[in-house]
């Protein structure tokens, strides 16, 4: 029979477990409406993660990257699916535009150039596969979370910038939850929804724009902000 002690040490058990889980939903909840602070524009370079996917994806990210000044978004650090064989070079051709252009900048000294080139590429497992069922991607997206939480503690990114292609969940999942759980309190998920988007989000986006997970979401129609007026709306990147 259990006794008086073990009746009061079990109620104390769970009222502390209580207690975390509480605390922890409030911290969801302060995260969610609390963005990070905005960084001034003449601020130091922002640590940058740039969420890579195939085909579209890829191309209008590199048109925003392209609008981007890498003195401002240095240096970057680009995440793949580990599936991705067209990216990389994709990468390596960008990279190489911005070296070149750097380096007929005579405002552009050494130290200056070899932060503003700097750059490296991850890899993680892709969430969900062209066509896969959303039962089994479920499992997938778990295993390409686990790989994206520490791809994100080791980067230190202050901005995680992804247009959703199969790893953009994972990485802003990762990126979310280490800001609950305070460690990375400046990292801003920035997604910018796709210019196929014209009548509503994707799932990706709907998620991140409902969870309250991106900080900016971007999209490229104006009819889009009726939906969804916490949407920015950004004009066309392609």
């Amino acid at each position: 029979m259990p006794t008086a002690v073990d009746s009061d040490a079990l109620a104390l058990s769970w009222l502390a477990l209580a207690l975390v889980v509480a605390n922890l939903a409030l911290r969801v909840v302060v995260v969610a409406l609390t963005p990070p602070p905005r960084r001034p524009a003449d601020g130091p370079p922002l640590r940058t993660l740039v969420v890579l996917g195939s085909g579209g994806h890829t191309a209008e990210m590199f048109a925003l990257l392209r609008a981007l000044p890498p003195s401002r978004y240095a240096p970057r650090v680009y995440v793949l699916a580990d599936t991705d064989t067209t990216s990389a070079v994709k990468v390596d051709a960008h990279e190489a535009a911005i070296g070149a252009r750097l380096a007929l900048d005579e405002t552009v000294d050494d130290a200056a150039l070899e932060l503003m080139s700097d750059h490296a590429l991850i890899r993680i497992p892709r969430s969900r596969e062209v066509g896969q069922r959303y039962v089994t991607s479920a499992f997938s997206t778990a295993r390409a979370t686990i790989h994206a939480v520490g791809s994100v503690w080791r980067e230190k990114p202050d901005v995680v910038l992804t247009n959703g292609p199969g790893v953009c969940l994972p990485v802003c999942l990762a990126a979310f939850g280490w800001r609950v759980l305070g460690a990375r309190a400046k990292t801003a998920v920035v997604y910018a929804e796709s210019v196929c988007r014209v009548r509503r989000l994707s799932l990706t986006g709907e998620i991140l724009y409902r969870l309250r997970i991106a900080d900016a979401l971007f999209v490229q129609w104006e009819g889009l902000l009726a939906k969804y007026p916490r949407a920015i709306y950004a004009g066309r990147v392609v």
